[in-house]
């Protein structure tokens, strides 16, 4: 239900615009001649187009400043009783007819967006004025974005009973959700099956039942398309790996066989790793769980650090520091894909 509107406007009088959220407007009118309705996309002081009913006996659609559209209309209007009328603006034309007649009195053809509608009493040089009646439609307000508080993503320990606000990673042929699970000196991301209840992870070419392991929780999150070794900034870290160096691994999900599964993102071996009928599959292209909340200083780009390191000159006439022409080992880097 709209707000049901009864006005009278005055020649010469200044007249108020009313929002509208749809396209088209019921209105009852009664008056002499001249009842004048402006259609508008802005506010301002002219209207983009002008409907004229019972102008000299003739009502008319013009676009201000153009062309427009007549038609010969006597009485359309009467100065003793209320007329009721349709205005339709869709699909590029304005048409104006008669209530419970589908066939429009005038159609003008426009291009422009309606955003407001004002009447007004179209003669200067009368001092009759007009009455109206109609109803506008509910305003549609667009919706207040709320930012989003709490639901920073987290490890939990759980086991087959999964801790509540439990993070979905994918499916295969059931909802499968995001673990994490120690395995020969690792600390490898996995995927959770509720039927099994188990976790596996992929280690070796292989996949690994585990029955001791945590679950990501939370809901601050996103997932991001990338590739071999992009990693995005706010990756989400889910462990290391087994070598002494303890590689960074990261969250990661891939499609395989039909199924959209979770493993882990090495980003040494350019793949997502993940766990899928006993083997381990690596996959190129995959997606990226980012948060937030993860590393929010830290710099899209990673530096391969393979550059010796040298002990520094006995003298300063071993090396001259200011000297542009010293040679020097440039460190590696490359572009990992821009998240945020």
């Amino acid at each position: 239900m709209g707000d049901l509107m009864e006005i009278t406007t005055w020649p010469n009088h200044r007249n108020i615009f009313y929002r509208i959220s749809s396209n088209g407007l019921i209105f009852e009118v009664k008056g002499h001649e001249n009842a004048a309705i402006g259609l508008t996309k802005k506010l301002g002081t002219t209207c983009d187009f002008k409907v004229v009913l019972g102008q000299n006996h003739q009502s008319w659609i013009k676009k201000e400043g153009g062309q427009g559209a007549t038609v010969r209309t006597p009485n359309i209007i009467s100065n003793t009783e209320y007329r009721k009328f349709w205005l339709a603006w869709r699909s590029g034309v304005i048409q104006l007819g008669r209530y419970n007649n589908r066939n429009p009195i005038i159609s003008f053809r426009y291009k422009a967006d309606i955003s407001y509608i004002t009447f007004w009493a179209g003669n200067s040089n009368s001092i009759v004025p007009i009455h109206w009646r109609f109803e506008l439609p509910p305003l549609i307000e667009k919706p207040r974005l709320k930012p989003v508080t709490g639901g920073e993503v987290q490890w939990v320990n759980a086991d087959y009973n999964l801790p509540d606000g439990s993070l979905i990673g994918g499916y295969e042929k059931e909802t499968v959700y995001i673990i994490r699970a120690h395995h020969s000196g690792s600390l490898t991301p996995g995927k959770f099956v509720p039927s099994f209840g188990l976790g596996f992870v992929s280690w070796g070419g292989s996949s690994h039942e585990k029955m001791t392991f945590e679950v990501l929780c939370g809901f601050d999150c996103t997932w991001v398309p990338t590739y071999e070794d992009r990693i995005p900034v706010g990756a989400v870290e889910g462990g290391y790996s087994e070598d002494r160096n303890r590689e960074k691994l990261y969250v990661g999900r891939a499609v395989y066989d039909g199924h959209v599964i979770p493993g882990k993102v090495q980003p040494s071996h350019k793949v997502c790793y993940i766990p899928y009928e006993n083997r381990e599959v690596a996959i190129k292209k995959y997606e990226i769980l980012v948060s937030p909340s993860q590393n929010t200083r830290c710099a899209n780009r990673l530096l391969l650090d393979n550059m010796d390191i040298e002990s520094p000159p006995d003298s300063e006439e071993d090396e001259d520091p200011e000297d542009e022409d010293a040679e020097f080992e440039e460190p590696v880097v490359f572009e990992v894909v821009d998240a945020l």
